[in-house]
């Protein structure tokens, strides 16, 4: 008869995972094992006791007496039998047992009695052995073998209750993460009994609600309901419960401890006698939602166009107002670059591809552009692109805001056409002043001029007197013509105010010394009077100061008969670096009727129709003053009582003066000089008068009647001291003559001294004369005093 050696059981993988499922293998020593097999060893009588289990491959000892190793091969295990059947296994003599006694452990290891019960579990499987051994033969009572079953049967209780410990513990850990996962839940979730209060509730209501679990435990989940809300949800429950509904999704509001509205999505299930709801904090999702509902009707409703493009700027989205706009829908321009759908003959391309450029760019713009509708009429749009950005900060949509500015852009066109026109006619006027006061003052001058020589030479009283009225009828018609320049020059912004030490005790002197032969004339008084706190000196325009002073005291000596006319300079306020002074010019004149003060300042405009008749003037001095002290960011003043005086008075604030001004003296002596001056003018009787004035001063001149006579000359020569050149000439003026000059590069050339002779007063006109090169200027008619004060410096000794 064949012995198998290695019998399997018929239940083998069965029995394997049940040996598996309570986890006994390989783990470490305990008690209750040990002291069951001392019990095994104590009731045998056998040296050797062992509390085994069998898994495929080996048998491993949970507990042993009498053996060293822990395990053995299950191939040479004598268990590797018990485990076939329920019942014990005893063998009183190896040697004597056809199964065993060939077997090393009985051969070498001198094992005689072998007596095993199978531990079997609750289910029938026979996961392990209880197994007592002796190196002699033995004999087992039935009582001793009745013991060894109960003992196997408790190693059985040992080790399901080991693994049911495990599965508790196990479950319990479950029970913890779940319970953890529960509190930590950023959700609320709660138990509520059927009438809603609360039975148990997580961490998450402190974070929405306010309220600590333990508070919230116990009361009713209504409680932070706003009323209304409460009675809608009551409905709604009630309605569902009758048609034997059980889970419900809705969106309450609840109030929490600081009286904050909240919003919450609530899920709920009804489970016995239990509602288990879980509520999820949807406030900011609510307010995004609300925002894209009202951007959504911005967008939808706005007059504006509003379209939205993909980050290769093909169309995704446009607004009904674009079709307006354009007259394409969305079908239109679908899928396709905007600029490419509305462009056209007339279209900029350079700007759209500009456009294109700083989106990329990742850059807003604003553009605009002429576009065409789809009926291809050409209209003016301006594009608002703004540029949404990816979590990653890259391009994901360009949102474009289009407005039809056709009607602005037609009124900025009228607008430019408007200016330009007006730029014309203000360069016209300019001309037309440039030009009058040339053909004005050029005759002028040879007037005054010839008087001032006439008048220096000897002759008798009848023609002295013959004489002083030419010059008088010379200077007032000089006075008008100046009245209506400064005019137009203060209209047309030609006036730009000059920052010079100025001493103002000095100045008002002098401004009263040049009228007090007309005041001495008609018997009446000019006087000055000072603050003690003046300074000696302050920065400002001297020459539009004096004017001011000069047309207002000026006004008071025409129209005062009597009595006379005081200046008076007050300091208002200062501090370290400036001073505000107050200037008044008061008189005991005829005064300014009540209704007629408001006009005494329009141009052309005189305080009555026969003043005009009676005194004479343009009307046009204190329009004149008015602009002069607005230049100063002042205004003027004025009280009058007819028949009885006027006083007008400004305050300017000006910067002190760190230096004292340098003192020039007005009465210089006329001596030789030694000079060779090359005159340019078209005009004979100028150069005949400046011919006669240079050579009472023992100057050497020489004539050019345009400006490229006087180049050749001077290009020929190379001797003159000092060049005299008329602005306007025919063939080349002097403007142009100058640049020709100083456009040679040798030292004379760029040395010379060239002194502008020019009638007009405009500041474009100074400005070019200093731009070609020129050194400076006298305006015609000139005094010959002005003359040699500006040739005399180059008077060789």
């Amino acid at each position: 008869m064949t012995i198998d050696r290695n019998p399997v059981p018929v239940n083998e993988d069965e029995r394997l995972k049940a040996l598996l499922s309570y986890g006994i293998m390989d783990t470490a020593l305990e008690q209750d094992y040990d002291a069951i097999n001392r019990l095994a060893s104590y009731i045998c009588q056998t040296p050797i006791s062992l509390v085994t289990f069998i898994d495929a491959d080996r048998q491993w000892y949970k507990s042993k007496i009498g053996v060293e190793n822990t395990e053995i091969k299950r191939s040479e295990t004598f268990c590797r039998y018990t485990i076939l059947s329920d019942e014990i296994l005893d063998v009183p003599d190896a040697t004597k047992n056809e199964l065993f006694a060939d077997h090393p452990s009985v051969t070498e290891g001198g094992i005689r009695f072998y007596a095993v019960a199978p531990i079997i579990d609750d289910d029938g499987y026979r996961i392990g052995t209880l197994c007592v051994a002796d190196t002699v033969p033995h004999y087992l009572t039935d009582e001793q073998k009745d013991a060894l079953k109960t003992l196997a049967r408790e190693v059985v209780s040992h080790v399901t209750l080991r693994r049911q410990y495990h599965e508790l513990e196990q479950s319990s850990k479950l029970h913890n993460e779940f319970f953890n996962l529960f509190n930590n839940s950023p959700e609320v979730h709660c138990v509520t009994d059927r009438e809603g209060k609360i039975q148990l509730i997580n961490q998450a209501v402190t974070r929405v609600l306010g309220y600590t679990p333990a508070e919230a435990i116990g009361v009713p989940i209504w409680h932070f309901f706003p009323k209304a809300d409460q009675e809608k949800t009551f409905i709604l429950l009630e309605d569902g419960l009758r048609n034997k509904k059980k889970a419900y999704d809705l969106e309450t509001r609840i109030v929490n401890r600081s009286g904050e509205v909240k919003w919450l999505s609530w899920s709920v299930i009804a489970k016995g006698q239990s509602w288990y709801a879980s509520g999820r904090d949807i406030t900011y999702q609510k307010k995004v939602v609300n925002e894209l509902e009202l951007l959504s009707l911005v967008a939808s409703k706005v007059s504006n166009g509003v379209v939205i493009s993909n980050a290769n700027n093909d169309v995704l989205w446009t607004n009904n107002a674009f079709e307006k706009i354009t007259g394409y829908n969305l079908d239109d321009v679908r899928d396709k670059p905007l600029g490419d759908v509305l462009k056209g003959e007339l279209t900029d391309v350079s700007i759209i591809q500009k456009a294109r450029e700083l989106s990329k760019n990742k850059q807003s713009f604003e553009v605009d552009l002429l576009i065409y509708r789809k009926d291809r009429q050409p209209i003016w749009i301006s594009v608002i692109n703004s540029i949404i950005l990816d979590a990653q900060g890259e391009v994901d949509k360009y949102v474009e805001v289009v407005i039809d500015v056709t009607a602005k852009k037609k009124t900025e066109i009228e607008l430019v056409s408007a200016k330009e026109e007006a730029l014309q006619l203000n360069r016209a006027k300019d001309m037309f002043i440039s030009v009058m006061s040339h053909e004005i003052r050029t005759p002028l001058n040879a007037v005054i001029g010839i008087s001032h020589l006439l008048m220096d030479d000897n002759t008798n009283e009848a023609q002295k007197e013959n004489l002083n009225i030419l010059k008088f009828s010379a200077d007032n018609l000089m006075t008008l013509i100046n009245d209506v320049l400064d005019f137009t020059k203060v209209e047309t912004g030609n006036i730009v105010l000059e920052k010079i030490n100025v001493d103002l005790r000095d100045m008002v002197n002098s401004v009263i010394s040049s009228m007090q032969f007309k005041a001495q004339g008609k018997d009446i008084y000019i006087k000055a009077q000072f603050d003690d706190s003046l300074p000696d000196f302050i920065i400002g325009d001297k020459t539009r100061i004096c004017q001011i002073l000069l047309n207002l005291i000026g006004n008071s000596v025409k129209f005062t008969e009597k009595g006379g006319i005081t200046v008076d300079l007050k300091v208002i306020e200062q501090t370290q670096n400036e001073v505000r002074i107050r200037f008044e010019v008061s008189d005991t004149g005829i005064g300014i009727k009540a209704d007629k003060i408001n006009t005494i300042f329009e141009s052309f405009k005189q305080a009555d129709e026969s003043i005009t008749r009676l005194y004479g003037g343009t009307g046009l001095g204190l329009a004149i003053t008015k602009r002069l002290v607005e230049l100063h960011d002042s205004r003027i003043n004025v009280e009058s009582v007819y028949g009885k005086g006027s006083k007008f008075w400004f305050t300017i604030t000006f910067n002190k003066s760190s230096a004292a001004a340098t003192t020039i003296n007005t009465n210089k002596v006329e001596i030789g000089l030694k000079l060779n001056v090359l005159v340019a003018d078209d005009n004979q009787i100028n150069r005949m008068l400046i011919d006669r004035v240079l050579k009472k001063w023992g100057v050497s001149a020489d004539f050019a009647i345009n400006g490229r006579e006087a180049v050749e000359k001077i290009e020929l020569n190379r001797n003159y001291d000092v060049v005299l050149m008329d602005i306007h000439m025919p063939e080349m003026d002097g403007l142009e003559a100058a640049r020709h000059i100083r456009a040679n590069p040798e030292t004379f050339f760029q040395q010379l001294p060239i002194i502008a002779l020019t009638a007009s007063m405009l500041n474009n006109q100074m400005d070019m004369i200093g731009d070609a090169g020129m050194n400076d200027y006298i305006l015609k008619p000139f005094d010959p005093r002005n003359l040699y004060d500006k040739i005399s410096k180059y008077s060789k000794e």
